[in-house]
């Protein structure tokens, strides 16, 4: 469904779970209908908008509607995503479909219209036992009101604008956890991408101005000049001031979304204290290695979480005794989503003691303590993973082995060239199998080893060092990662015993 679509135009719809967001120079409410054949609702219950933020399969998440196809009412024929202005006209207007997390949007530009204040932008239809998806265009200069009122909606009054203080919020299912948490960072960073683009176009525009007082010598100073950069500066503050405010709207919608969220998330993905770790076993499918911040904009703290299953190793960067909470807290919460993994470690240190004490009941052998085990203990899970392999390509109905959590740290000390090959192949076995592998080490240089360096280049980083930066994918925004760390070690079994083995 990817592309730019015209007025009109239609495709078929592959995606179970799309996402609406619309873009325009002013403030936008987004908002969907539920309609029958004839476009009608069928009931005023089917819109969904910033008073009414859900129906069957359809719901308002921050400044978006979210579609789940599969639940919306069966009797439904099509759905209808639209955006209102309270503040005039719309005028032009982006809008975007989004898919699974990956996939590219379906981007259709509505025309600039004179007075509609309300625009129906894409259709969501069922065909031949399918759905497609249609680019529509259709404006109504009589606002939201107008538009509800053509598709049967009972509307007595002009429906109130929406208040920070009441956020629309989308029930939380296990098997979407991550995309939910996924979406929020993606609203987060356009949003926040706003903000800097407007504060800067701000700051660009006020030094034009001020260029253009002085260019002329004989009106660079006196009243006129004064009157002129005050001016120029008044209107810089304006646009930074509502910039601000803008950002500091979303951002209260956002974190009141992350607030029900955040009591949703299954364990894995979830903060040390909340509900979840009072209830195990509901699995998830992502796994939490963090938060994002930027205390330089004010935008909200977010949880950054990888989907499960990881097919990239984690390298914590760092020595062990430093990683050594980072690499409990990973291990936790994969135990967590995997509750009948099989854990092996090698910790040659001794640092993460603590850890394999508390969750010795997932331990599948001996800790390895000691250089010369290494190899043999590698070899072992290599082996494993190999005959694992093998059995799924032989019966590929059969129940797949228990997950597999592997940590290696010390790397690369101690480690040789046989055995980074064993590391190799079970770091392969995890695009087939659930094979998670934790590395520990630092990159100091010591060693040239090629085998090395490609196991570094296929794994995922994570830096122990605080104050690392990542830009979103979406926008490129900057924003702060903190790793995410165990409690102590009261609070660690704590966690630990809710788990339930």
């Amino acid at each position: 469904m990817t592309g730019r679509f015209a007025a009109g135009q239609n495709a078929p719809l592959t995606a179970r779970r799309v996402r609406f967001t619309a873009r325009a120079a002013g403030p936008l409410d987004v908002c969907a209908l539920v309609v029958d054949t004839n476009l009608q609702v069928r009931t005023s219950a089917d819109a969904v908008f910033y008073n009414q933020p859900g129906a069957p399969g359809v719901g308002l998440a921050g400044d978006a509607v979210v579609v789940d196809l599969d639940r919306v009412c069966p009797q439904a024929a099509a759905v209808l995503l639209a955006v209102s202005s309270d503040r005039g006209p719309v005028g032009a207007l982006s809008t975007d479909l989004t898919g699974p997390p990956g996939s590219g949007p379906a981007t259709f530009d509505a025309p600039a219209g004179g007075a509609e204040s309300a625009v129906i932008c894409w259709e969501l239809y069922r065909r031949d036992g399918g759905w497609k998806l249609r680019a529509v265009g259709q404006g109504y200069t009589g606002g939201l009101a107008e538009l509800f009122r053509a598709h049967g909606v009972d509307v007595d009054d002009e429906p109130a604008p929406p208040s920070p203080d009441t956020p629309a919020t989308v029930p939380v299912e296990p098997e979407q956890a991550w995309e939910r948490t996924w979406q929020i960072f993606e609203d987060a960073s356009r949003s926040a991408a706003a903000f800097v683009s407007a504060h800067d176009y701000a700051l660009h525009r006020l030094d034009e101005e001020l260029s253009a007082a002085v260019s002329d010598p004989a009106r660079r100073t006196g009243p006129a000049a004064d009157q002129a950069r005050a001016e120029a500066n008044r209107r810089c503050d304006e646009l930074i001031a509502a910039a601000r405010a803008r950002h500091a709207a979303d951002t209260a919608l956002l974190t009141e979304e992350l607030r029900a969220v955040g009591a949703a998330l299954p364990a894995a993905m979830a903060s040390w204290d909340a509900p979840a770790w009072q209830r195990p076993g509901l699995g998830g499918n992502g796994l939490r290695i963090g938060e994002l911040g930027a205390p330089d904009r004010d935008s909200p703290t977010l949880p950054l979480c990888l989907p499960l299953p990881l097919r990239r190793p984690l390298w914590v960067d760092g020595d062990s005794v430093a990683a050594a909470p980072i690499v409990s807290a990973l291990v936790v919460r994969l135990l967590a989503a995997h509750p009948a993994a099989r854990l092996d470690v090698v910790d040659t240190a001794g640092a993460l003691s603590a850890l394999t004490d508390v969750v010795s009941f997932a331990v599948t052998g001996p800790v390895v303590r000691d250089v010369p085990d290494i190899g043999p203990q590698l070899h072992d899970v290599a082996h494993a993973v190999d005959l694992a392999a093998l059995a799924a390509t032989a019966d590929p109905g059969a129940e797949p082995p228990a997950p597999r959590i592997v940590v290696l740290a010390g790397i690369p000390h101690g480690y040789t060239r046989d055995d980074l090959r064993h590391v190799i192949r079970i770091v392969e076995a995890s695009a087939t199998q659930s094979v998670s592998v934790i590395i520990v080490g630092e990159d100091d240089g010591v060693t040239d080893e090629p085998l090395l360096d490609l196991l570094s280049q296929e794994a995922q980083h994570l830096p122990v060092a605080p104050g690392t930066h990542m830009a979103d994918p979406w926008t490129g925004t900057d924003w702060q990662l903190t790793l995410d760390t165990a409690p102590d070690l009261d609070g660690l079994r704590r966690v630990v015993a809710a788990l339930g083995r």
